[in-house]
């Protein structure tokens, strides 16, 4: 029965995708009961014919993800845990969840709205019933008992949709969480006490119940945050947003807020003729900058690469991927693949490292004939893996390299990453290598200068050095030099006169691959090389000899 099942529900999926921002599916977000209210027997309920004049869901038990699909081919990876609000006795289910969903699935954005768990109302008018107990003990201590499960519901939805993250076509590493007023707390305390599987990339509490008491230690990687609120809110929730803000302010994390004059509570998706109608513009502008709705280079066969992040001082992070051998034996000694990217891979992203290069790594034949573990760091866009001055008015590019300065300092952490994978994992200290291209085949040739005892072997690939700072502490490292003879970024002369001064230094091993008519991306000629892999893994560094005694 499972198998036609899933064919069935894969061409429902088809037949759905085809559909303009369909509301595609409710989703259980629990199998069986929810943890923590598996006594809870009373049924969901809908209501149209309450105080606040709109739809809404309370008694909710049995917490689920309804979602929302942009039209077919608008996907743009990212998506977003829409919480509705309600003063956790009910959830204003248009106005502050599917209305929101259909706003964003016009975007590009898979949107999943979450009912989460609620106090139970005793009556069939809720809205009357909270009003009527707003302020009063009883009040205070039924929402302190499910809030937790609420906040519990929007943690692990985030965890359902990054595990879901293939199935639906999505970034794992761009998913958000949004909320309203109650809905506002579950989505902010997504933003503190997350772990790998449950961080937000960004979190939206709009108008939130979030007081200074709430708030915690602001994490080092504590997600971007987007603020909405009014100042006439009925509820005097604005300084709550406020609150928030200041938090991520003192920490230097990236946030913006949006504070209107007038809009009230509430105010969700209606139409008041305000400028608070477009707070859901402002919020589009957001994701816009923060390239959430440009198409994500995310590609699920770049899976085998675990995401990891080196701290290199309180407001410098490294970003780095590794992947390891099929089959991975700690009783064994592998080699160390150090991979340094191009300027075009610059970022913050720990993904885009990832587009030259990685794919070789994950062929089947690779990975059984070539065991490694293999690092791609990714380097920041405002910085540089060398140590150079650029002439960017010429062609090709101008480089000065300055190996007496300092290292810039994602270099220098580059080399405390490969310091800390050689000391916690398997790795043969006489196997390891270093190859990049462009800037990274820059990067390369600086390494191996700074730390020459580390490499067995280098292959820059259309880089360049310093030929004056290079000397005889290299001698014991075989290098592999590539370039393409008509590259208009990088001068060809930069490799052959590094290869000219290898060659002087009368090192170890030296080769040096040109390719005539070929431009700056001799990268897919030299990963084409059949014997790339093969060259690399013959190279071996002879074991120092020991000191002599006196």
């Amino acid at each position: 029965m499972r198998t036609p099942l899933r064919l069935l529900a894969t061409a429902l999926l088809l037949l759905r995708l085809s559909t303009p921002m369909a509301q595609d599916r409710v989703i259980p977000l629990y199998d069986g009961a929810a943890p923590g209210s598996e006594s809870w027997t009373w049924d969901e309920v809908e209501n149209t014919k309450n105080g606040w004049n709109t739809r809404i869901f309370y008694n909710v038990t049995k917490p689920t993800l309804t979602l929302f699909l942009p039209e077919a081919g608008k996907a743009n990876g990212t998506s977003v845990v829409i919480c509705p609000g309600g003063a956790f006795r009910a959830l204003s289910i248009d106005s502050e969840g599917f209305d929101v969903a259909r706003w964003l699935a016009k975007k590009g954005v898979t949107c999943f709205v979450l009912k989460y768990r609620l106090v139970r109302m005793k009556t069939n008018d809720p809205v009357a019933e909270m009003t009527a107990d707003w302020g009063s003990a009883n009040f205070a201590a039924e929402s302190r008992k499910v809030i937790p499960l609420s906040i519990a519901d929007g943690r692990n939805a985030l965890a359902w949709v990054r595990r879901h993250a293939d199935e639906w076509r999505l970034d794992p590493d761009r998913i958000g969480i949004m909320g309203f007023s109650a809905g506002g707390t579950v989505a902010g305390a997504a933003a503190f006490g997350y772990n790998e599987a449950n961080r937000p990339a960004f979190v939206a509490p709009i108008y939130p119940f979030y007081p200074d008491e709430l708030i915690g230690k602001v994490a080092p990687d504590a997600p971007p945050m987007f603020l909405t609120a009014a100042s006439d809110d009925g509820l005097d929730l604005a300084p709550h947003s406020v609150a928030l803000y200041n938090a991520w302010l003192k920490a230097k994390k990236s946030v913006e807020m949006h504070l209107y004059a007038k809009g009230g509570h509430g105010f969700g998706m209606r139409t008041q003729k305000l400028p608070s109608d477009q707070w859901i513009e402002r919020f589009g502008d957001w994701l816009q900058l923060n390239g959430w709705l440009t198409k994500s280079s995310y590609d699920p066969a770049m899976k085998p690469y675990l995401k990891r992040t080196l701290a290199y001082e309180p407001d410098k992070t490294l970003p780095y991927r590794i992947l390891y051998p099929e089959n991975y034996d700690r009783t064994k000694k592998y080699p160390l693949i150090l991979f340094l990217h191009g300027a075009g891979e610059r970022g913050s992203d720990n993904m885009r490292q990832l587009i030259h290069g990685s794919k070789m790594f994950l062929q089947p034949g690779v990975r059984s004939q070539y065991p490694a573990i293999v690092l791609f760091p990714q380097c920041p866009e405002n910085s540089f893996w060398a140590n150079t001055k650029m002439d960017r008015t010429r062609t090709p590019v101008s480089f000065e390299f300055d190996y007496n300065a300092q290292p810039n300092w994602p270099l220098d952490a580059v080399n405390r990453l490969v310091d800390s994978v050689m000391a916690s994992e398997a790795v043969d200290p006489a196997r390891v290598y270093v190859t990049g291209l462009s800037m990274g085949g820059m990067g390369t040739f600086e390494m191996v200068h700074r730390w020459p005892n580390r490499f067995a072997a280098a292959m820059p690939i259309c880089g360049g050095g310093n030929t004056a700072a290079y000397d005889k502490r290299v001698k014991d490292i075989a290098f592999h030099v590539y370039h393409g003879d008509k590259d208009a970024v990088v001068d060809v002369n930069l490799s052959r006169n590094m290869v000219q001064r290898l060659n002087d230094l009368k090192v170890k091993s030296v080769e040096y691959t040109e390719y005539p008519g070929v431009n700056h991306n001799s990268w897919d000629n030299a990963f084409a090389d059949s014997d790339f892999l093969g060259w690399m893994f013959r190279q071996q560094r002879k074991p120092a000899k020991p000191a002599k005694r006196k």
